[in-house]
């Protein structure tokens, strides 16, 4: 999961808190404070846009097929017998493929390159829906909207939030692509101060997938994400207190193995490493510019487990961080297919 974006917001904070004593209270404000969250989200609204996929899917033809059979049974790509194998769900349901709830929790000692380290904690519910895949005349594509509830706590300051975004998930024979529009707002408080940041958030992520064996495979890719951050002034010990829009992007090349356990059971290993570049992230007091703090760059390594019951599917997944953000990650995932 993505943290160093949730961490960099903080860290402007830190750098408030350092270098202005009498202003602390605006130690938490910071387009960075919120670009931390939003590096960290980007990854986990990636793995939504994603989670109409299954693990399963690489396997079977699930997403089209009530049978769920194989995709090499009849010795082809998964396009033959539509017709003798097509979802006897069709008439009552045609568009809903499924509904699913999550919960992530992430637990980091963030590294600033010039302002020590913070512990960040991170929460995210969120409940999201997809739909049946579309057959077009190359691939077929699916789409899926999503909404949750964000609390955090930075250098012991707590926010509150929430978020709402669409996806759009394009199959193409071993390409699978996803593009995802997200947009925010997180509200923090420091006792007698409140301010609120709000993004925008827009990610692609690009993925192949080839088979080593019939229960295992091997998926390399690559995300890139776009943020803009907004935050509101405000007016401390009669000072203002300001940071300008924000804009940052993040690139994360990745790979992953999936490999079917046993029948119902199926799990991924996986590694990325994320890099992030920002803009200007400086924090102004009065007509005194402070410089933005900054974390270095990370590798996350994943271990993912999927268990399928009739209709439902139950994912878990425990993250690792190295680099810039040291700690764990982790959240499970129930989905009802219709």
């Amino acid at each position: 999961m993505n943290t160093k974006n949730y961490i960099q917001m903080t860290s402007l904070i830190a750098a408030t808190l350092l270098t202005a004593p009498a202003l602390a209270n605006t130690s938490i404000y910071d387009n960075s404070a919120t670009a931390l969250n939003i590096n960290m989200l980007t990854d986990t609204f990636i793995y939504y846009a994603n989670r109409g996929q299954t693990l399963s899917d690489f396997f079977t033809n699930k997403r089209l097929y009530s049978t769920m059979r194989r995709v090499d049974e009849y010795g082809d790509d998964g396009s033959t017998l539509k017709t003798d194998y097509q979802d006897d769900t069709t008439d009552s349901n045609p568009l809903f493929h499924d509904v699913w709830i999550d919960a992530q929790h992430i637990n980091e000692q963030a590294h600033y390159n010039h302002a020590g380290s913070k512990r960040a904690r991170f929460n995210l519910v969120t409940l999201g829906t997809d739909t049946k895949s579309a057959e077009l005349k190359y691939g077929s594509v699916y789409f899926g909207a999503f909404a949750g509830y964000i609390n955090s706590d930075v250098a012991h300051v707590d926010s509150d939030g929430a978020v709402g975004g669409v996806f759009l998930h394009y199959d193409l024979r071993n390409l699978d692509t996803a593009f995802i529009a997200n947009i925010g707002s997180l509200n923090s408080n420091t006792g007698d101060t409140d301010f609120n940041n709000s993004w925008t958030n827009f990610a692609l992520d690009v993925k192949a997938k080839f088979n080593l064996d019939k229960t295992l495979l091997i998926q390399p890719g690559v995300s890139l994400a776009y943020t803009f951050v907004s935050s509101d002034d405000l007016y401390v010990n009669n000072e203002t207190v300001w940071s300008k829009d924000y804009n940052f992007f993040n690139i994360a090349p990745s790979v992953k193995f999936i490999k079917e356990i046993v029948p119902n059971w199926y799990g991924a290993l996986s590694a990325k490493y994320v890099a992030h570049f920002g803009g200007d992230n400086d924090i102004h007091i009065g007509n005194i510019k402070h410089n933005g703090i900054d974390t270095d760059n990370y590798t996350d390594i994943g271990i993912d487990a999927e268990y399928d019951f009739k209709q439902y599917v139950f994912t878990g997944q425990v993250h690792k961080q190295i680099g810039g953000y040291d700690g764990w990650s982790g959240g499970v995932n129930v989905k009802y297919i219709f």
